[in-house]
């Protein structure tokens, strides 16, 4: 069968985009439960990326809003990369974002090497231009709420050459953006996107919707640091069930390789409690005071979050 029997045009308001769905070069990302990504291009040659909602989310009101709305953060900041249009053709929904030459930061982790010192620097820039993005969203009273590797764009010259000098991370996928205190209700466990359990704050983790705030999104942000410089997650294990119970009850564990200050300035954005046993083993009532008292000692502000880095880089590199 002929190349073209795939191509798939969209028809857009002001340009059609084609692209190649069937064609594992024309694919971005791992086919995944929740959405589809290609690379096509639009009528005037301009390289794009197409999001496709699977056929069988399109029957779920609350799901398709969702994917509607992340156009709305389109052009919000420079550190950030939303779709420009939303197109419903045949029954399908799609998203075109543009195209930008990048590595995501799971490829950065894994096959990146750099100096100690340059490692450091580069995850201090990565988590302040995130935290100027966080700021945008927070100041229109929304959460991002999936700050993870793979949702994080590390722009990139030709032959994925990285500008060390002036770098330049974009965060994208606003899939799970929702209001501060507001959660989606008509979600079941068939359309609710899951989260990663390694990036998320306890609160989330343990279904205390209520203790969600600004500072999950700045919880994110720094495990995000720590993994830019230890090259490995805080907690790894095979077990999911391990891997919360660490994540739920056991602070950052420290490493050489982050100096002392900044390990602090990490810890305070990732505060939570120790429990000696797992949550589940404790009343509801009990993990929800504890939690609380945890959050309180965190950075409830992209500025404070911020100035604490900006303290600690200016005293490191000087």
């Amino acid at each position: 069968m002929s190349k073209k029997q795939y191509t798939i045009v969209l028809h857009g308001q002001n340009a059609d985009y084609l692209f190649y769905p069937r064609s594992s070069k024309s694919q971005l990302r791992k086919v995944s439960k929740f959405s589809r990504v290609y690379k096509g291009e639009s009528s005037d040659g301009k390289p794009v990326v197409i999001k496709m909602l699977p056929s069988d989310l399109s029957k779920n009101n609350t799901t398709v809003q969702q994917f509607r709305n992340e156009i709305n953060w389109y052009g919000l900041h420079p550190n950030l990369l939303a779709p420009f249009e939303y197109i419903f053709q045949d029954g399908r929904h799609f998203l075109i974002a543009d195209y930008v030459r990048s590595i995501d930061l799971g490829f950065y982790l894994r096959y990146v090497r750099t100096f100690k010192k340059t490692r450091i620097k580069l995850a201090i820039t990565c988590g302040l231009q995130l935290l100027d993005a966080l700021e945008a969203i927070h100041n229109l009273g929304y959460l991002h709420g999936d700050i993870k590797p793979a949702n994080v764009l590390l722009l990139t010259r030709r032959m994925r050459f990285i500008n060390l000098k002036q770098p330049h991370f974009q965060l994208l996928d606003f899939g799970m953006a929702h209001k501060c205190g507001e959660f989606p209700q008509a979600l079941n466990e068939h359309t609710r996107r899951p989260f990663v359990l390694v990036y998320s704050p306890p609160e989330k983790v343990l279904g205390f919707d209520d203790l969600v705030g600004y500072h999950s999104d700045l919880y994110h942000v720094a495990l995000l640091i720590y993994e830019m410089i230890t090259k490995e997650p805080p907690y790894v294990s095979r077990l999911s069930v391990m891997i919360m119970n660490l994540q739920t009850s056991f602070p950052l564990p420290e490493r050489k390789i982050i100096p002392k200050p900044l390990m602090d300035v990490l810890s305070k954005a990732a505060s939570k409690h120790h429990f000696k046993k797992p949550p589940n083993h404790y009343p509801k009532k009990e993990v929800y005071q504890k939690l609380s008292e945890a959050i309180a000692n965190r950075y409830h502000t992209v500025q404070e979050f911020r100035q604490a880095l900006l303290d600690f880089r200016n005293s490191y590199f000087t």
